[in-house]
């Protein structure tokens, strides 16, 4: 056995050790993230029984969101994307299949914090609200609508080719796996009809 081959076997070991301590730490990422949305959960139902309004949600990263946490997640999500399909006439350019597409789930969830950010924080400024309506909401349907993240949907689901998602390799075709893992026992949305998408509804 050459030195060459005698590195190459150190760097294959190195390189497999390398690979199972990250696979250690996103388990152990995920596991803290389930315990924190465990007690941001308990804090809540605290604060409901109290009278207080419901804390907003901070585990918001996908990535590397555990069960419980993409559980929690995606229901609040979920409940902020009906409020807006009504809210706004969004209902075709928001499709109902919102939640089986992953890179929309994450537009999606980037776009609500940043309505957290407009309209929840108590020291927002007093123009944020104008800047989301002005930025970042036609920012998202533009790309909803618009080059690689497009979607065909407004008659019915069309679900993209899977070789789309794999130039992100193995950690892209988890991310995908989880989202959709975590959207596929959820119950449908009503839909909603055009004289819904004319007429805004109040805010629930």
């Amino acid at each position: 056995m050459t030195s060459d081959d005698s590195t190459a076997r150190q760097l294959l070991r190195q390189a497999e050790t390398i690979a199972a301590l990250r696979r250690e730490v996103e388990q152990l990422s995920m596991e803290a993230t389930d315990a924190l949305a465990d007690i941001l959960g308990r804090l809540a139902d605290l604060e409901g029984s109290s009278g207080a309004e419901p804390s907003t949600t901070t585990s918001w990263c996908w990535r590397y969101a555990g069960a419980k946490a993409r559980e929690r997640l995606h229901g609040a999500l979920s409940d902020w994307v009906d409020w807006i399909r009504h809210r706004y006439p969004l209902a075709r350019r928001i499709p109902d299949c919102w939640s089986k597409h992953p890179e929309v789930v994450e537009e999606l969830t980037a776009l609500w914090l940043a309505w957290q950010a407009a309209y929840v924080e108590a020291d927002a400024p007093l123009t944020a609200g104008a800047e989301w309506h002005d930025r970042w909401l036609p920012g998202v349907l533009f790309r909803l609508e618009h080059g690689a993240m497009a979607l065909d949907c407004r008659q019915h689901h069309q679900e993209r080719p899977a070789a789309m998602y794999a130039v992100g390799g193995a950690a892209s075709a988890h991310l995908v796996a989880q989202i959709r893992d975590s959207t596929a026992q959820q119950p449908r949305q009503r839909p909603v009809g055009p004289s819904a998408e004319a007429s805004p509804t109040a805010p629930r």
